[in-house]
């Protein structure tokens, strides 16, 4: 293997000095091809917010199904048509109160479906694998999630939800 290693070097060495010899005798040309690809990014787009009603005096819990709830936050993934892509996000975030200094935390769930059919999407875990555009590069998105309220202070909390999509 050094000996192929050794040979590579000395041709690039002296493979100038030979072109330049033999191009005073011959023309010499050469043609390069280069392709590019330009991938449009990917557009989300929401349409709807998640939201949560009132809570009822002793309620413990708050559960948003994304595959059959019409509470749930509704997007709509643009890209490529037929072209595959990962979805990642964190299942997990913190909630801050708006007036104060409490926090929740929001387990998120989102279901995903190539047609516009919230009650035939699959659940969507956090498990990275492939997923495809439809024939007109759109992929539709439900969120939900759940929230345990059992040591809740009263008040507003906010958050924010990140999905992050990638072409493979």
């Amino acid at each position: 293997m050094k000996n192929v290693i050794f040979s590579v070097v000395i041709f690039l060495i002296f493979s100038p000095f030979a072109i330049a010899q033999s191009s005073a005798e011959h023309a010499v040309s050469a043609t390069i091809r280069v392709d590019a690809v330009v991938t449009p990014s990917i557009e989300l787009i929401t349409v709807n917010s998640m939201t949560v009603g009132n809570m009822q005096p002793g309620q413990r819990e708050i559960y948003v199904n994304p595959v059959n709830s019409s509470n749930a936050g509704f997007m709509i993934a643009v890209g490529m048509p037929d072209s595959e892509f990962r979805l990642n996000y964190l299942s997990k975030r913190e909630l801050t109160q708006s007036n104060g200094n409490a926090t929740l935390t929001f387990i998120y769930e989102l279901s995903g479906n190539s047609v516009e059919n919230q009650s035939t999407s699959e659940l969507l875990g956090v498990d990275n694998r492939n997923i495809r555009f439809n024939e007109e590069g759109r992929y539709y998105l439900w969120v939900g999630g759940r929230v345990n309220l059992e040591n809740a202070k009263p008040g507003n909390y906010e958050g924010d939800f990140t999905i992050e999509i990638d072409y493979i």
